[in-house]
């Protein structure tokens, strides 16, 4: 914002004022002052180190700036089918990483999407799958992998998980012929707390290095903003020995339950230590393939990154322990 007074910087004169008087032949001079040099300004304290927003890494490397303050992401630049697939995938890391209350609901309504819009899904997963063919199968797998990866930053999670719920419940209610526009609006939405995240990183980078070249000053060091105090680091899933496991789909027979889960298998050889279990579904002749128990997030996650290039679904089996 531009200054639009000036400092004015006056020359305080200091003369000497000196009187001579003759008496009996002396001269006496009088009434000479001088100005007093001012005091050094005792030097501030430095402030503390600053530290990364929301308890992050040190040493993350920023995405590119968007040219409009923001920052580029993975979900910059896509058509409307192409959203779909982004939003279906940030609503399963969300299912798969959201604890705490709401996740039952927000699982619940993830898997319920699964079947109301399973051909916009498809749709969506068609329009990925063109955009990455140049590439082949690699090109796709790496492409999901970094998207639920990005989805899944633990800086940024509370923030997410909270926008996350409320874009699981509204999209049951959406039509099947608007679900494409309201994906591109939902998907902004998600993008955002990410967004809040690199900002905050990039102040701290800024304010990082202001601190290291000494331009130091004695006022405490900005609180980390709204996002850093409502994240918390992701925790191990509660129940997740021996129960919590994921489920790749239902299918027509165990002979297309097996072929599904080889076809997995073969896009990522990270999930062929997984051991696949084969349900049949009561009443129907169906075949279900649950694959775990899983260690942790992050391999839930791999698996259902896995599964998304393959063009499966990706279902999270909920144990009693981690409903709420």
């Amino acid at each position: 914002m531009p200054v639009t007074g000036q400092w004015e910087y006056r020359n305080a004169r200091w003369g000497f004022a000196c009187h001579a008087v003759a008496l009996a032949g002396l001269i006496f001079v009088a009434g000479c002052a001088s100005k007093d040099k001012p005091k050094p300004a005792a030097p501030s304290q430095p402030a503390s180190r600053p530290v990364p927003p929301a308890g992050a890494a040190s040493n993350l490397t920023l995405p590119d700036g968007d040219g409009q303050g923001g920052f580029r992401t993975i979900n910059d630049g896509l058509g409307r089918d192409e959203a779909v697939w982004h939003l279906r995938s940030a609503l399963n890391v969300a299912a798969l990483s959201c604890v705490g209350t709401g996740s039952a609901a927000l699982v619940a309504n993830y898997n319920a999407l699964l079947g109301q819009k399973k051909a916009v899904f498809a749709a969506g997963y068609a329009a990925e799958n063109a955009r990455h063919r140049a590439g082949g199968n690699a090109a796709l797998d790496g492409h999901m992998t970094k998207l639920y990866n990005y989805f899944a930053q633990p800086p940024a999670q509370a923030a997410f998980c909270a926008v996350a719920r409320d874009v699981a419940n509204e999209a049951r209610s959406v039509a099947a012929a608007a679900f494409p526009t309201f994906a591109v609006e939902a998907l902004a939405r998600l993008d955002r707390p990410f967004d809040d995240f690199y900002r905050a990183y990039a102040a701290y980078q800024r304010d990082l290095a202001a601190w290291q070249t000494g331009a130091r000053t004695a006022k405490a060091v900005a609180a980390p903003v709204a996002l850093a105090a409502s994240a918390a680091p992701l925790q191990p899933v509660a129940g997740v020995q021996g129960d919590w496991r994921i489920q790749l789909g239902a299918f027509s027979g165990e002979a297309a339950a097996e072929a599904a889960w080889g076809k997995i298998r073969s896009r990522m050889a990270g999930v062929a230590s997984f051991k696949p279990r084969f349900d049949a579904v009561p009443g129907k002749p169906l075949v279900r393939v649950q694959v775990g128990p899983v260690t942790d997030r992050a391999d839930a996650i791999r698996l259902c990154a896995a599964a998304a290039s393959a063009g499966f679904d990706c279902f999270p089996v909920v144990p009693p322990a981690r409903s709420s």
